[in-house]
């Protein structure tokens, strides 16, 4: 299972465009055109050992241009704020929590640092280990979201917007609301695929809420959010583990039907003690 459109790039180029892309999680048409290059003929240059020499040139603005066309409209990727991204099959959710407006979409690269941020404040307390070794693996990798032949990771946030600014010498007509570009990263899913093509019909998720912001439905509705996503992607079972001291955790994921799928003994070494990891599953397509 992956998002990747394996096989499926009309030409060289398109393919080009579309890994580079995915490795740099977000790219400006001006970046593309300086780092894309295709196979521009043959090269004047002699051939060593009787091997004939392609030389690499950039494609013409055309080129890339209808390329960034195609692959927009197959839906490969998407223009947000002038710059292209992997793009996903998925709309934004708002709800009203006692803080203010909640926007839950797909997170994009500026996303980054409150995804991390946030998943490093949720385990403060060391109760939920996978998020933090996900918050460490995202501080290296050089995109949020990911999705190519070897793996799928997938990321969606909660963002608390701004309040509209309060303007009396501003129409209403004029006034502009603020953009899911804007505010703060108070929630996260996360959906990581395995590459071992007998897995990819499984992921691991986890899921999480600032605390500061907890107990008001976020949680609830990134968790419907994310399990809608990866059903219409096609994963048949959702996985996450979790030792077995997070009372919180595991009552929510009870809560919303996930099921024990078993336990590893002394799995986690927490405050000199030995904590067991409970292993839960939940299969999007029976809920």
């Amino acid at each position: 299972m992956s998002v990747y459109p394996t096989g499926s790039f009309e030409n060289e180029l398109q393919r080009r465009i579309y890994e580079y892309v995915e490795r740099n999680g977000a790219v400006t048409p001006a970046e593309l055109a300086r780092s894309i290059k295709v196979d521009g003929g043959h090269s004047d240059s002699k051939p060593a050992r009787s091997r004939a020499y392609t030389e690499s040139v950039p494609p013409t603005e055309d080129e890339l241009q209808t390329c960034l066309e195609t692959l927009q409209a197959e839906g490969y990727l998407t223009d947000v704020d002038g710059k292209f991204r992997i793009a996903l099959s998925a709309t934004t959710v708002d709800l009203e929590c006692d803080e203010g407006a909640i926007v839950i979409r797909p997170a994009r690269e500026e996303d980054r640092a409150g995804v991390v941020e946030t998943m490093r404040t949720v385990a403060e307390d060391e109760t939920y280990v996978v998020a933090e070794n996900v918050a460490m693996e995202l501080d290296r990798e050089s995109a949020l979201v990911r999705a190519n032949e070897a793996r799928s990771r997938i990321v969606f946030v909660a963002i608390l917007m701004p309040e509209p600014e309060d303007d009396e010498t501003e129409s209403s007509e004029e006034r502009t609301e603020p953009s899911a570009t804007d505010g703060d990263v108070v929630g996260w899913l996360h959906i990581d695929a395995p590459a071992l093509p007998a897995l990819r019909h499984t992921a691991e998720l986890t899921v999480g809420v600032d605390p500061q912001y907890q107990r008001q439905g976020i949680g609830s509705s990134l968790l419907e959010y994310g399990l809608e996503w990866a059903s219409n992607a096609g994963y048949q079972k959702l996985y996450q583990n979790v030792p077995a001291t997070n009372d919180d955790t595991l009552a929510f994921l009870d809560e919303h039907g996930w099921q024990r799928d078993g336990e590893h003994e002394g799995q986690y070494c927490l405050d000199g003690e030995l904590v067991d990891e409970i292993m839960l599953a939940v299969w999007p397509d029976s809920e």
